[in-house]
């Protein structure tokens, strides 16, 4: 499986795709703007402009002829349009049938409720929406039931490193509930790390959680990151509030992936 075709070359989609081909990978990858199309380029990334308005809008050209389909679509609607994303993720289905035979699937922890306990791949909820007001899990499913492809959901919790530090996240507030709370974090090389696993070792059909295992509260990781930058952390309260702690250990027991960070 040489060719992976990164749908969304953002934050995530382009540091994978240049990693990906610096491990001899042949990686197409899409943006939305025109502008970053010589920067996918200097990466080593086959570029494609593709818009998804919510139907594909524009020629895609050989971008869905892969081994692999990585889909890394922010889970947004448009005012008005309710069901937006999920026919941009139709459209997308439609479009690689009868020619990409797997699909990994960015998903989030937010499929997840807070019901201060720990979280398996098997307690997702459809009721649960992102902030957005998606339900997660049904955009999972639309690949997963689908027999077309063979497909692994990756749940990432909390991104952050390069223009993401942890230490500005709560720059500024005060009195924060949830003090004592876990933190649901992964950095970006260990996104990039958990995708490149799965990709070697051929894991098809399966869900995985992906968070750094520590053990830290949450005022303790975000007082440690203010710190490192230098700037004055958030302060907390002892008020309680909801909370998930994601166990990623089917990840780490089936992969024997170690995190980095």
């Amino acid at each position: 499986m040489n060719t992976i075709s990164i749908l969304g070359c953002g934050w995530l989609g382009l540091p994978l795709g240049r990693h990906l081909a610096a491990a001899g990978y042949t990686v197409k990858g899409s943006t939305t703007h025109l502008s970053k199309l010589d920067m996918l380029h200097e990466a080593g990334i086959s570029p494609f402009h593709l818009q998804l308005t919510p139907e594909l809008t524009s020629d895609p050209k050989d971008f869905f002829d892969a081994e692999i389909l990585l889909i890394n679509l922010p889970p947004r609607n448009r005012d008005g349009i309710a069901n937006f994303h999920k026919d941009q993720l139709k459209a997308i289905s439609k479009e690689a049938k009868d020619k990409i035979g797997h699909i990994i699937f960015i998903s989030s922890t937010a499929v997840y409720p807070a019901e201060n306990n720990e979280v398996n791949e098997l307690q997702a909820s459809s009721a649960c929406l992102t902030r957005g007001g998606i339900p997660l899990l049904e955009m999972e499913n639309l690949f997963v039931e689908d027999r077309s492809f063979k497909t692994t959901v990756i749940r990432f919790g909390g991104l952050y490193g390069p223009d993401r530090h942890p230490g500005r996240f709560l720059t500024g507030k005060k009195n924060l509930a949830g003090a004592n709370s876990p933190v649901n974090i992964i950095h970006l090389d260990d996104c990039m790390g958990v995708i490149q696993t799965i990709i070697e070792q051929n894991i098809w059909g399966e869900v995985f959680n992906a968070c750094s295992p520590t053990d830290e509260s949450r005022q303790t990781f975000y007082e440690r990151a203010a710190k490192n930058l230098g700037i004055a952390p958030p302060t907390f309260s002892n008020e309680e509030a909801p909370y998930k702690k994601v166990t990623s250990e089917k990840l780490m027991k089936l992969t024997r992936y170690r995190f980095k960070h």
